[in-house]
C-alpha cells in the first residue's frame, strides 16, 4: 500500500489493491464500528462511499452505517456535508408546537435564494406508528422529530450532495429489507476441467494440506479444495478465515495467468456452494463479494453478475 495517499490528514487508496488492502487492516481494529469488525467487504463499501462524498477515510466509517441492508449517514454528519457546500446560505431549526420545522436557503441554478422547508409533527409520527414506541422515540422524541423533519429537507435541498443517502435515524425506522435465500448449487458429478485447475495450483496451498484420499462426509462448516479431502470446522468463521486465505493466495499466484486465477477462485466457491448454504447470510455473501472483488484487481473485462 506504498501507493496511498495522504489528503489532509487521511490515508486515501489510489486503486483498488490498496483499498482492498486498508479495508481488510481496519476490519481487524476495534476501533472501528463493531458493524464494520470483521467485514472488510463492508469497510470497503464504506471508504469508497466516503470518496463519492467527499469525506475521509476514518470519518466515512464512524458517520457511515449499514441499517437494514442499506448505507446511511448520521443526521449530523449529513447537515455538516450540506453546511460546507457553498451553495448553502443557512439552516435553520426549531419546535413549533409539537412539530419541527427545518429550513434550508440555498442558491438555484439560477443564482437566486431559495427556501427549502419541511416539517415533521407529533401527528406525523403517531401515523407511522413510532410516537412512543420503545427506544430513541420514547427517549428523545423532540430530537428524532427534528431529524426527520432534517432529513426530508436535505433530501430536497442537495440531493447531488447527499447522492441518495438517508440519515440513520430515519432508516432505522424502515421496516427490514426482505432477502431471497440463495438456492445451492449444484456441484458436477465428475472433475471439471476448473477442478482440475485448482488441484494443480501453484505455490502449493499449506494451509489445508491434509493427507490424500476420497471425500468423506464431514459435519459443521466445510471446506472443500478440489481433489483433497474435506476440511471441517465447528465455527463458521474459522472457515471463512481458510476460505479467505485460499482465496487470497490464489489471487497473489502471480506465475498464473489472471483468466486462470479467476478460473480457481470461481472452482472453489462452487466446491463449497453447500457450506455457503447455511452459513450466516451476511457472510455468505461477504465471501462471495471478496472473490468478485479479487477478479476486478485481476482486470477481469467481463464482471460477472451479482448472483453468479
Amino acid at each position: 500500500m506504498s501507493n496511498a495517499v495522504t489528503t489532509r490528514n487521511s490515508l486515501v487508496p489510489t486503486n483498488l489493491a490498496e483499498a482492498m488492502e486498508l479495508s481488510q487492516q481496519f476490519s481487524k481494529s476495534t476501533f472501528v464500528p463493531r458493524e464494520y469488525q470483521g467485514k472488510p467487504a463492508n469497510v470497503l463499501v464504506a471508504i469508497q462511499w466516503g470518496m463519492e462524498l467527499g469525506v475521509g477515510t476514518l470519518q466515512a466509517l464512524q458517520d457511515i452505517a449499514v441499517i437494514n441492508g442499506k448505507p446511511a449517514m448520521y443526521g449530523d454528519a449529513l447537515l455538516g456535508m450540506v453546511r460546507r457546500d457553498r451553495r448553502c446560505l443557512g439552516v435553520k431549526e426549531y419546535l413549533d408546537g409539537e412539530t419541527a420545522v427545518c429550513i434550508i436557503t440555498r442558491l438555484n441554478p439560477l443564482g437566486e435564494k431559495e427556501e427549502i422547508k419541511q416539517t415533521f409533527s407529533v401527528d406525523d409520527a403517531k401515523r407511522a406508528g413510532k410516537w412512543g414506541t420503545s427506544g430513541p422515540w420514547k427517549q428523545y422524541p423532540q430530537r428524532m422529530l427534528q431529524m426527520r423533519a432534517r432529513s426530508w429537507a436535505i433530501r430536497d435541498g442537495f440531493p447531488d450532495v447527499i447522492k441518495g443517502l438517508i440519515t440513520v435515524e430515519e432508516a432505522q425506522d424502515m421496516p427490514p429489507m426482505k432477502t431471497v435465500p440463495v438456492q445451492p448449487q449444484q456441484t458436477p458429478s465428475g472433475p471439471t476441467i476448473a477442478e482440475r485447475a485448482m488441484a494443480a495450483i501453484e505455490p502449493p496451498i499449506e494451509a489445508v494440506e491434509v493427507p490424500q484420499g476420497p471425500p468423506e462426509p464431514v459435519e459443521g462448516f466445510t471446506l472443500r479444495v478440489p481433489g483433497k479431502r474435506p476440511q471441517p470446522f465447528s465455527v463458521q468463521m474459522d472457515f471463512a478465515d481458510a476460505y479467505n486465505d485460499l482465496l487470497l493466495k490464489v489471487r497473489r499466484a502471480r506465475s498464473l495467468p489472471e483468466a486462470e486465477r479467476r478460473t480457481k477462485m470461481k472452482a472453489l466457491e462452487d466446491a463449497n456452494a453447500d457450506t455457503f448454504a447455511v452459513l450466516d447470510e451476511d457472510l455468505a455473501k461477504e465471501l462471495h463479494d471478496k472473490r468478485l472483488q479479487y477478479n476486478a484487481g485481476l482486470g477481469a473485462e467481463e464482471k460477472e453478475a451479482p448472483n453468479d
